[in-house]
């Protein structure tokens, strides 16, 4: 099976060197040979074939062979965003690797009482959902959002079907509607308030079960209750 590779944007066809860093891992830690198989994404939804030629120091020198149709990346079949109170890392990689992996769409930071904002690794989180679409042969790279108030949150232009979880007799079911909004609160919760601005701009309250979850849990459990296929 080809090892499948992000690279934004795609090389054309014919022999190309792939970034330092990268040939590095692929040579190095991945144990690449010469010959092996290789499908670059885009995290756009192309993708093309290449096949392995030689390393030469940190330089993996790759050929290219031309677009690969139809792509082998795969979709989730509806969209869902999620926002949530990142945890701090090591957990929010966690969050976002698992989340990509499930289906997620986008991630956007949201502050609240009970959390501060984390500092920004944008870069770090990037690659961290290249590495996670890779794994699972997904096509479309998941987005990170701006980080927002609750206020901010509950002013933009929100889909129709929108949770926030919280503890409730009603649980967190497959998702409908082609977008879902999902939020997700700090480890402390939401306050009274927060939770009040939150059903006053349409949120749904649903439970994800009787028991209490870690934020970066709770994303999880959310997700795959959503994105799950809807009962036949």
């Amino acid at each position: 099976m080809a090892r499948r590779l992000y690279a934004n944007p795609l090389p054309p066809t014919g022999p190309t060197t792939l970034s330092a860093r990268l040939g590095h891992h692929l040579g190095r830690i991945a144990r690449i040979d010469i010959g092996d198989p290789l499908v670059l994404f885009n995290g756009l939804g192309d993708e093309a074939t290449a096949t392995v030629e030689g390393q030469e120091g940190r330089d993996l020198r790759v050929l290219v062979h031309g677009p690969l149709l139809p792509p082998r990346g795969r979709s989730p079949l509806r969209a869902l965003d999620v926002a949530v109170a990142l945890p701090k890392s090591p957990r929010t990689d966690w969050l976002l690797e698992h989340g990509t992996e499930a289906g997620i769409r986008s991630f956007r930071p949201i502050l609240t009482e009970r959390t501060n904002r984390q500092p920004d690794r944008h870069a770090a989180w990037q690659r961290v959902l290249i590495a996670a679409c890779a794994q699972c042969d997904r096509a479309l790279l998941p987005t990170i959002e701006p980080t927002v108030t609750l206020a901010e949150l509950c002013a933009l232009r929100l889909p129709a079907a929108r949770f926030v979880a919280t503890t409730g007799e009603q649980e967190l079911g497959p998702a409908a509607a082609a977008t879902t909004l999902l939020v997700v609160g700090p480890e402390g919760g939401f306050t009274a308030g927060e939770l009040e601005q939150l059903l006053a701009a349409g949120f749904l309250p649903r439970s994800l079960g009787p028991l209490t979850l870690r934020t970066e849990t709770a994303v999880l459990a959310g997700a795959i209750r959503l994105l799950q296929a809807m009962p036949g």
